[in-house]
């Protein structure tokens, strides 16, 4: 570059008119790079704030570039539509219905049926039908003339043929969590085929919402009985069906049970664990050992899906039920806030995982079967996510501390045979939603995205 003394000397007219045309030119280049970048993902946060843009690939099912979504069994979810409508989409099969007003919570059952509490009603929804029931409804239903219909109600579980709906009664009209004076927290059984109020059932709880139901499972297919908490250290499992107290249980914490169909894996809270059927009160099998707990199934609402397989951790190994024993697999439960061990085994349930030092390969096993499935290729700093629900399903999380919230980096695969299902890097949102039957559900932490934001994927083929 020449020296500033050593330049030709020019007019200050010729400079100034230089530096106008100069800028003249920077401006035009300016609106043009400008221009460009509105066109990127994100604009110019885009390019300033996220050196990677999102990469999603896997057995991906489905695209979309809105991220309101709801997630439900067997590949069904629920998005908005492109009028005032929102769209009922299995992501398996690709058909497809519209459903309108749902602005309120919404769920959707395995066979594409929507329930949707709001206020005081709750309304079933198929394609091209509608039937609704209300709190008054209930409250006829219960039979005390003393008692005001609730202000609103809450989705309790679902069977194949029934909606069991929660809500307060109460000598005044009440919201289900106001605790009014001498209010009653009441179940109402109602039929999937038209709404109606088939049974009722008095829980002796206390409108609260400290207790009652806890969440309702979304993404699991249609159950057999509930377990809920009408008051504090007192559990009960009703039928679903029937509106029957198959059992309750004094003296007991939620987190000792979990329900499967018409059993239970219950534990007293001392080290051992049984496995009964809840129809019949027998007892199947049992385990004893220091610190027993139940295996998380994945679901507040202590469901365990269909296929999963229940286990009991017993602090250095899993004991997984194998018909109606249960049997060790030798290997201690996988940390969940860590990334796996060099050269261990590790258990997430009946699987068990071994990380080859220094590698990225992940060795996996069926301890129940003792097939070796698919090696896995997970990132050394990836650990177990416990987030995912029991079922078909294992997965891997890399958490991305800072910033406004943590987003994550994820490795799901197929627990049955090691397949990929998604591997997702990116600023993504933390926990992605999944069912136990192999879908899972990925979406862009970056609101300001444009094109794809949300990726469905899941699992291929039958079990073998």
């Amino acid at each position: 570059m020449t020296a500033p003394h050593a330049a030709d000397p020019q007019p200050r007219h010729r400079t100034v008119k230089k530096a106008a045309g100069a800028l003249g030119v920077l401006a035009l280049v300016v609106m043009f790079v400008a221009g460009v970048i509105s066109f990127l993902p994100g604009g110019l946060g885009g390019v300033l704030d996220r050196a990677d843009p999102t990469q999603v690939d896997g057995q991906v099912l489905w695209t979309s570039e809105d991220i309101a979504v709801q997630l439900g069994p067997g590949g069904w979810l629920t998005h908005p539509g492109e009028g005032s409508g929102d769209v009922v989409r299995n992501v398996r099969t690709g058909e497809t219905w519209t459903v309108d007003d749902m602005t309120s919570t919404r769920e959707v059952t395995e066979d594409g049926v929507v329930v949707q509490p709001e206020a005081e009603a709750l309304h079933i929804k198929r394609e091209g039908s509608s039937d609704s029931t209300s709190t008054t409804e209930i409250a006829d239903a219960f039979g005390d003339e003393d008692l005001w219909p609730g202000t609103n109600l809450q989705l309790a579980g679902v069977s194949e043929t029934h909606v069991v709906a929660a809500t307060c009664l109460a000598p005044k009209p009440s919201n289900l969590y106001d605790d009014p004076e001498g209010g009653r927290y009441v179940l109402a059984g109602v039929a999937l085929e038209d709404a109606s109020v088939t049974w009722t059932l008095d829980t002796r709880g206390a409108c609260s919402a400290e207790f009652g139901v806890h969440g309702y499972p979304s993404t699991l297919p249609a159950q057999e009985y509930l377990v809920l908490e009408p008051a504090e250290e007192q559990i009960m499992a009703v039928d679903i069906d029937t509106g029957k107290v198959a059992q309750r249980w004094s003296g007991a914490k939620r987190y000792w049970f979990a329900v499967q169909g018409e059993h239970v894996l219950a534990s007293d809270g001392q080290g051992s664990v049984t496995w009964s059927s809840l129809r019949t009160g027998k007892e199947l099998a049992d385990v004893s050992c220091d610190g027993a707990g139940i295996g998380d199934p994945g679901d507040i609402s202590r469901q365990i899906a269909p296929g999963a397989t229940p286990f009991v951790e017993c602090g250095d190994t899993v004991h997984v039920l194998d018909d109606d024993e249960f049997v060790d697999v030798g290997a201690p439960p996988a940390p969940t806030d860590t990334p796996l061990p060099q050269g261990e085994e590790v258990a997430v349930g009946r699987l068990v995982l071994e990380r080859v030092a220094d590698t990225e390969t992940v060795h996996l096993r069926d301890a129940l079967t003792g097939r070796t499935l698919d090696d896995l290729t997970v990132p050394e700093d990836f650990q177990v996510a416990g987030f995912l629900p029991a079922g078909d399903l294992v997965g891997f999380v890399k958490w991305e501390r800072g910033g406004d919230r943590s987003t994550g980096n994820y490795r799901i695969f197929d627990a049955r045979t090691g397949d990929v299902v998604v591997t997702a890097d990116g600023p993504l949102r933390t926990g992605p939603d999944a069912s136990p039957d192999g879908v899972v559900v990925v979406e862009t932490d970056d609101l300001d995205t444009e094109g794809t934001r949300l990726w469905a994927a899941g699992t291929k083929g039958e079990k073998t």
